[in-house]
């Protein structure tokens, strides 16, 4: 299985322009996120890497490779790369800007562990 670092920021801004200007001047694809409370989201990954900036409430979430908890509130940037394995925790209600490193998100949106452990192994097939 692979283990993608993820990485988490706190303190990292106040200004939601700056943020706004960093995710463009990337080449990422911005968008403006309100999420509702959640029981939260067993352990999966996305098919798109995220560049996540906390504007408002708390996200928290395990990052499985470290055993780290991680609590995300205002100011807080972090960052799930594509394929990288993590539990999102109960919350309730969090905004965020986002920088995708996709223009399409790929859908489904969550996925499981065992699709990603298909999709390694046929990759590996196809190198090898």
């Amino acid at each position: 299985m692979t283990k993608t670092s993820i990485t988490v920021e706190h303190d990292y801004f106040t200004d939601k322009d700056v943020v706004r200007s960093e995710i463009d001047d990337a080449s990422l694809h911005r968008s403006e996120f309100d999420a509702p409370p959640s029981g939260g989201t067993p352990i999966h990954w996305h098919a798109v890497g995220m560049y996540i900036y906390i504007t408002d409430g708390m996200f928290r979430f395990q990052d499985p490779a470290t055993d780290e908890l991680h609590e995300c509130i205002p100011g807080t940037k972090f960052v799930i790369p594509e394929r990288a394995l993590h539990i999102e925790e109960e919350h309730n209600g969090y905004s965020a800007i986002i920088g995708f490193t996709k223009k399409e998100v790929p859908q489904p949106f969550v996925r499981a562990p065992s699709e990603l452990e298909e999709l390694l192994r046929k990759e590996n097939l196809e190198t090898a």
